[in-house]
Order: structure tokens, then sequence, then C-alpha cells
């Protein structure tokens, strides 16, 4: 359970927000405010910081630019008078962020700045939590991790920030505006406790297929009371075999809501039998043994009762090593230089997890270039998505693995699947869109999202529009797509229909056909639309 109290909150440790005053590269990164014009002689660089929640002007702000600096004053103003070279804008505050999404800063471009800089601080938000026992007794020394859902191509967990509970079990997480997950570990029993505390995540993660997260904004402040279950162990008598390559390959428990219990096998020299203590549930056992690209892993699930277990069998075999297999369609030309066939490493393949796993954030599967030659993915058992960030002139028209069409289904590793490899046929035969972007009724560079309608490997792709507004591309997969227009990027899954539903009503359909040149003119959510 928990409750929200919208509340401005303060952080002790400063964050230095990057403002780059050199020349706009193309990184799709937005200027704040633009002209034509260079300026003729010094410049003054002056503005505001207010706070982009309660639109209050922000006081004692740090600004640095190059080798000055200053503090806003009451009105949040800071000026910088002559001004003769590009340079780097810091800003910091205590408990305020540029961006709550860091890795993506605002620009400026010193010879085009026109009128005074409005700088938009967002205020941290806070998480508070209080643990304790079922029964209310609180729990102290429980370290609460915050782990933030991240979307670059790719979908992930990452851990961000944590804290331990004092000795009335409250805990305080300030972070940026975000989507959150709280995960408590597994503590085994000790000297001072016969119990083990079971680990816990909020929200309670049902399904792989829709994002349950904590919808966390700027300047609020929610409070959870979790109360992880206390359990007595067991037990559990297990034998790994097989051909090890590695002596005493690692034994790993997850149980069933996908946390880690952290194990200290006891091994009989005699038997080999290994002894774990597990408390009552179900869990996944696995044992992995060797080196990157030779891999040797076995896997089994087990329930564990008041009784125990013994008998407990890990069968190492070889992890399962999936080739590419690459084809051209037939249809794709051949009559230039960018046109030439691509090499399958060129294609941004990976494979995306879709098990539940809170330490590793779901991590996905890289394409390994094999001694022979060969691009295989070497992975766990498990189920994954293939998934392409970019493949230049090249989109992957058809995947296929045994009888699965990857384009709209998981691929399933399992025991035995090795060697089985991925068909792809890729294609140049694209098709293109052109338009603008405006801000306000004006012509203004923005970050254009293209979110896939249509079954394939890339979910999203992003364009950038030029300073009056002009965007066009040539490379754009056939098929039917929701368009989004920004003024500044995020990284967000706009896929997911909950995060994507505060902007649903910017949101324009087109179709992409082969050959042909699609026009697309859209209105760019503001900035202070950016973050609902």
């Amino acid at each position: 359970m928990f409750s929200v109290r919208p509340q401005a909150s303060a952080f002790r440790v400063a964050l230095w927000l990057w403002v780059s005053l050199v020349c706009f590269l193309g990184s799709g990164v937005p200027a704040l405010a633009q002209s034509s014009q260079a300026p003729a002689g010094p410049t003054t660089v002056s503005g505001q910081v207010i706070n982009a929640v309660s639109g209050q002007p922000v006081s004692r702000a740090l600004v640095r630019l190059a080798d000055r600096s200053m503090l806003t004053n009451y009105e949040g103003r800071f000026q910088f008078e002559q001004v003769t070279q590009d340079g780097v804008l810091l800003v910091t505050k205590p408990g305020f962020a540029m961006n709550p999404d860091s890795f993506s800063p605002a620009n400026v471009i010193l010879s085009k700045l026109s009128g005074q800089l409005t700088l938009r601080l967002y205020p941290e938000a806070i998480i508070t939590v209080h643990v304790s026992e079922p029964d209310g007794d609180p729990l102290q020394g429980i370290f609460v991790t915050s782990q933030r859902y991240l979307f670059d191509g790719s979908r992930r967990w990452a851990t961000v920030g944590g804290g331990l509970t004092d000795t009335h079990g409250d805990a305080r997480l300030p972070l940026s505006a975000g989507e959150y997950r709280l995960v408590t570990r597994y503590l085994a029993p000790n000297a001072d406790r016969e119990e083990a505390i079971l680990p816990l995540v909020v929200p309670e993660q049902t399904s792989s297929n829709t994002l349950q997260a904590v919808h966390l904004h700027s300047g609020q402040e929610m409070h959870f009371d979790l109360h992880p279950q206390l359990s007595r162990t067991y037990p559990v008598d297990v034998t790994v075999k097989g051909a090890v390559l590695r002596s005493d390959p690692a034994i790993m428990v997850t149980s069933s809501i996908g946390a880690r219990i952290s194990v200290s096998p006891r091994k009989d020299a005699g038997s080999g039998v290994q002894r774990i203590d597990l408390p009552n549930g179900s869990y996944t056992l696995t044992a992995r043994s060797g080196e990157q690209g030779v891999v040797e892993m076995a896997e089994t699930s087990v329930s564990v009762s008041s009784q125990g277990l013994s008998g407990v069998a890990l069968n190492l075999q070889p992890a399962p090593t999936i080739p590419i297999e690459l084809t051209i369609d037939p249809a794709s030309t051949s009559d230039n230089s960018a046109s030439s066939p691509p090499n399958v490493n060129q294609l941004g393949l990976f494979l995306e997890n879709q098990q539940q796993d809170f330490d590793s954030g779901n991590a996905n599967a890289t394409l390994m270039t094999r001694r022979d030659g060969v691009s295989a993915f070497t992975v766990p058992f498990g189920t994954y998505r293939l998934r392409a960030r970019s493949a230049g002139q090249w989109y992957v028209k058809s995947a296929t693995y045994g009888s699965s069409d990857l384009l709209q289904e998981n691929l399933v590793a399992t025991s035995g699947g090795g060697g089985v490899p991925i068909r792809l046929i890729v294609s140049n035969q694209a098709g293109s869109v052109q338009g603008t972007t405006s801000l306000g009724g004006k012509a203004a560079a923005g970050s254009i999202y293209l979110i896939s309608l249509t079954p394939g490997l890339t979910s999203m792709i992003s364009l950038r529009s030029r300073d009056d507004g002009s965007f066009s591309s040539s490379r754009i997969p056939p098929g039917s797509y929701r368009a989004l227009a920004l003024e500044q990027p995020r990284q967000i899954d706009f896929t997911d229909p909950t995060l994507a539903a505060p902007f649903t009503s910017w949101m324009q359909n087109i179709t992409v056909g082969t050959g042909v040149a699609s026009n697309l003119n859209l209105d760019e959510v503001p900035v202070e639309d950016l973050f609902p």
C-alpha cells in the first residue's frame, strides 16, 4: 500500500547540469533559443531559472560559464556580459535537475542566441518507505533499491539509488521523475534472527508484456509501507552433473517473483552433494560453468516444503548457441555502393530478455563473432525477443527461428536448441517521410518519433528536424506508424500504452509505402508538457 503527497524535495548532492554552448552537431539535442544572425561582437548571455512545476523563479541557483560563475537573484535571473566565445553553461541547485532524463540535456548555441534564456529546473521527487515485519515491528538495516525503467531501443531496468532503513524501519530515496520499482533483497537467517527475510518488489510484477511501475512526477512524494515475509529455511540437496568446464559451478536460485536468493552451498566431499537452505516456495535453480562462447548450464524447478528436498539434479549441457543466417531479398537493388549488402553485425541485433530478473535488470544478449567467423548468440535458457537498433539503408524484412516468426513472436532458448539458426531476410526497399515540425505555430527544430504499428524488429525510429523545422528520411521500413514530435528528446517507450497516454493527442497516423514519399507535418509537444 502507498499514499501520494505532492511536495518539492531537497537533495544533498548537487547535480551538475550541462547546457552545451558549442556548435550543434546533429546529436538530437535541441537548442534553447536560436537566431539566424551571429553576434557582431561580445555577447550578453542572460536569462531566468524557474521551477518547471510551479513556474516560480529559483533563487541562488549556481550558474557557471567557462571560468565565470554567479548565483541567480531572488527573481531567478542571471547575466554574463562581454561573452566572446562559446563555452559550457553549468547550472546546479540541490534538489533539482535540468532534465529528469539526465542523459538528454538542452543545448544552446552562443552564436545563435536571441533574447533571454528561460531555464527550467525540475524538483526531484521523493520516495519514502517504512519496512516492517507482518506483525508491524520495524525492520532495521534493510536495503531498499530503486530501479528505473529505461528505453534506448531496448527495455531495461537500471538501479539508480537506494537507502538503508534506520532503527524505525524508515528510508528516504530522492529520485528524478520517471517509472520505478522498489526491490528489497533476500536476507538469510543469522545469529540474531532465526528466519530469513524474503525479497519483495513493488509494484508486483505479474506480467512481462505490460509495464508495471510506479509513475513518479517531479516534486512529488510517495510513501510505501513494505511488509516482507519472514520464513524458516529448509535443506535442499543438489548434485551438479555433466562435463564441468570449471570446478564447482555456482548455483543460482531465483524466486517465483524473479528475485535472486543468495545461497552458500555446503559440499560433501565424498558424494559431491551440495546443500543449500531455502524457505518454503517455488524456485528455479541454475548452474553455469565456462567462459563466454563456451558455456555449459543446467536449470531445474523445485518446490520447497518444511520437509526440505533431496536428490535435486542439475545436469550441465551446452548453452544454446544460435547462429545468424542472412539472405538478401531478391527485390533489393544493388546499383550503388550505399546498397551494398550489410554485414550481420551492422544490423544492431540483440536478444531482449523477457524474464524477470531484479539483479541483472533483464540484461540483453549481444551478438558475438566466433573464431570461425560466424555471428551467433550464446544465451542462457529462457525467453527472448529479437530486436534491431540500426541497419542504415537495410532493414530486416523477415526473421524466423524454426517455426517461430520473430517479427512478432518470442524466441525460446531451450536445452538442445543450439545450432538452429535465426534466418533473416533483409531488404533496402524502404519508403521515405518528409515534412515539418512547428512549435506554437512557428517552424522549429524538434525530435521526431515514429512508433511502429507493424510487426518488426525495430519498434521505434527517431529522427531530428532542422532549425527551419524541415526533415526527411529515405530509410523508413514500409508499414504503419504513429508519429510524435517533441521540443526536447525523451527516452520514453512510446510503444507502451501507459507511457504514451499523455502524448496521444499530439500523435498522427502515417503509412509508409515502398518507394513512396509520405508527408508529415507535426506540432511539437512543448517542453513544459514533456514531463507530465
